[in-house]
Formats: structure tokens, C-alpha cells, sequence
């Protein structure tokens, strides 16, 4: 049977396909999850095409925390107002003025990238766990970038990561982010803390420096499927020197860290809840 011409005098196919593009913006006006899958298709594509220029732009200097200027413009001057994120940091200056630190950042999603990479500081690089490196081009331009991959699995392996990372920051003197929840927590407040980067801290002897993003509640949740314009409040904290501690004080350290970073994320989490403007 020839479908062509009996509607419109379209293909089946065509007219199916018009359909759903003319739809797409009212669904995406009215429906919170459809809101929610365009929003994150477009950052995970834009993640991937971000990926694929820092493998080109990294040719001349492979492995060099500078890679990232690519990844900073693209989360401060795309990503971020095309999603309507105001992103309000402070106390940015306890982290610009450590040459060489441990900077350990709660994680509630992947889209942490975008307020992580507005400020940025330089000379930094990140700790990731392995599986990232699996992702294609985004694992590729990541480790270009000078990213530190950890395989949890294999605990002799970690601990020759973790040693070779500190030999590393001491040399280069370089400032490498830590996620120590370990794992991405959608549920608010914060999920205890793994004590790899602290062990990292102490052996170096370099300062721990807490970021904390304040809860992303109010405009996004993955078990919700919603992804709104919203507002991100971004705050370093004092550096927690590490002069003088030894392997004993880890878990002190650990849990001294935690503590401060949670009491700092419920203060901006309230903050980030009230009414704001959408950023220009």
C-alpha cells in the first residue's frame, strides 16, 4: 500500500516525524519530564562535542590542566545561561591562593560541572574513578586534561594511584578535586565520606580545602525528572592544614571536614531556595 500523498501530501514518516518536532516545545512548557530528558540530552551532547575539541586542542600539550579553558567556556558562557543557573560563589580566594591542595567538593549530579567549571581555579585537576575513562570522548578529553583515574576495585592499584597522585601534587604543585562521597547523592544532605583523598592530604602534607554546592532541590531532581532555572550557591571554605598530622588523624580529618561542609551546605541551601532572578 503507498502511503505517500494521502495526508498532507506527505510520507507517513514525514508527517509522524513534523508531529513530534512541531510538539516538542508545548511538551516542553508543559511537561516537567520532558523538560527534564531535553535539558540533560542537550548537556550530555554538549559534553561529548566539548570532548571531542579538548582531544584536538590538547595535541600540543597532552595531560596539562590547561586543557580545561575549552570546558570553562563552554559551562560558563553555554551551558549555564542557556539553563538559567545564576551561580553565586564566595571564598574563592581560599582556594586561588593555595598553590598545592586537596579540594574535596559534594556531589549531587553531573551537572556539577557547570558551577565547578564557571570558577575553576587554575593549576587544577581532577581524582575520578575509573569508570569515567569508559565514557568515550568525554573519559578520552577528561584524562587529556590531566584527570587522575582511581580503580576502586583493585585496592593495590588504588594505593599506587593515590601515592603516585601525591608525589604528583607535590612536584607540580597542583590542586586536584575530590569527590569524597564517592558517588553521586541525590538525596540531599551528604553521604558519609571515603578517606582516600584525606590519606592523600596527610602524605603530602597540603591543605584541605572544602567546596560545598548548595542543594540542587529546588530546580532539579532525578527521581522527580525535573530540571528548572534555578540558583546555585557555591561556597569555599577556610583551608584545614594538614601540617604536622600523620595517618592517625585521618579519620579525625575526615569527619572534621564533613562536619564543616554540612553545616555550610544546610546555611546555602536555605539561601538558594529563596526567589531569585534567572541569571543573565
Amino acid at each position: 500500500m503507498n502511503h505517500e500523498g494521502i495526508i498532507l501530501g506527505l510520507p507517513w514518516w514525514q508527517l509522524i516525524l513534523s508531529v513530534i518536532i512541531l510538539s516538542l516545545p508545548v511538551l516542553y512548557r508543559a511537561n516537567s519530564a520532558v523538560k527534564y530528558h531535553v535539558r540533560l540530552t542537550i548537556y550530555y551532547l554538549t559534553a561529548l562535542i566539548a570532548a571531542v575539541v579538548v582531544v584536538f586542542y590538547s595535541i600540543p600539550r597532552p595531560r596539562h590542566w590547561r586543557n580545561h579553558l575549552f570546558v570553562r567556556l563552554t559551562c560558563k558562557y553555554f551551558l549555564r545561561p542557556l539553563f538559567g543557573l545564576e551561580v553565586v560563589a564566595r571564598g574563592m580566594d581560599n582556594v586561588t591562593k593555595e598553590k598545592a591542595a586537596i579540594v574535596v567538593v559534594n556531589h549531587q549530579s553531573s551537572i556539577d560541572l557547570i558551577p565547578l567549571f564557571t570558577h575553576w581555579p587554575k593549576n587544577t585537576v581532577c581524582l575520578a574513578k575509573k569508570e569515567i575513562w569508559y565514557t568515550g570522548t568525554f573519559g578520552l578529553g577528561a584524562w587529556l586534561c590531566g584527570t587522575v583515574y582511581i580503580d576502586r576495585s583493585n585496592s593495590t592499584k588504588a594505593r599506587k594511584t593515590m601515592d603516585d597522585t601525591m608525589e604528583t601534587i607535590r612536584r607540580e604543585q597542583l590542586k586536584v578535586v575530590v569527590f569524597p562521597e564517592g558517588t553521586r547523592n541525590h538525596e540531599g544532605s551528604m553521604l558519609p565520606f571515603k578517606k582516600g583523598a584525606f590519606h592523600i592530604a596527610v602524605q603530602a602534607q597540603v591543605p584541605v580545602i572544602p567546596v560545598v554546592l548548595s542543594s540542587y532541590d529546588p530546580f532539579y531532581s532525578k527521581p522527580g525528572k525535573r530540571f528548572d532555572e534555578g540558583k546555585i550557591v557555591m561556597e569555599a571554605l577556610p583551608p584545614i592544614q594538614t601540617e604536622g598530622l600523620t595517618a592517625d588523624d585521618v579519620s579525625s580529618l575526615t569527619e572534621k571536614t564533613r562536619e564543616v561542609m554540612l553545616t555550610c551546605f544546610e546555611r546555602i541551601s536555605k539561601e538558594a531556595r529563596q526567589p531569585t532572578d534567572v541569571a543573565s
